[in-house]
Parts: structure tokens; C-alpha cells; sequence
């Protein structure tokens, strides 16, 4: 797994499925629960959410579920 900057001109929500976590055994733990396939984890610099989990494939949004 390789970490990379921040290129957000570049980013197309189609082909990456981004959710922050406070440390990348927490984007494990989604990749396991949800089937995801982690392509990378990105540091963010905030104190809380301090990685960016980045997943191959369209984004999705934990607010989905919720309401269903």
C-alpha cells in the first residue's frame, strides 16, 4: 500500500471511494466489512480523522444506509 499527496483537481469520484478514519487499521476494518478493495491510505493532517481511506470504485455514502 503507498500513500500519496493530495490531487484533488485530478480526483473523479467514479473510480475512487474516499472515507477518512482515525488510523488505517480502520480502513482495513471497512475493506473486510464491506468488501471494498483499499487502493491506498493517505495522511490528512487532521488531529481526529487522521487518514484518508481511498477504496477502488464509485464513492458511496455511509448516509445511504441509514435511511433505507
Amino acid at each position: 500500500m503507498r500513500e500519496e499527496g493530495s490531487d484533488r483537481q485530478s480526483y473523479d469520484p467514479t473510480k475512487e471511494n474516499v472515507h477518512s478514519a482515525t488510523d488505517p487499521e480502520k480502513c482495513r476494518d471497512m475493506e473486510r466489512k464491506y468488501g471494498w478493495k483499499l487502493k491506498r491510505v493517505k495522511p490528512t493532517g487532521d488531529p481526529t480523522l487522521k487518514v484518508d481511506c481511498v477504496f477502488y470504485g464509485q464513492q458511496t455514502s455511509f448516509e445511504d444506509e441509514r435511511y433505507d
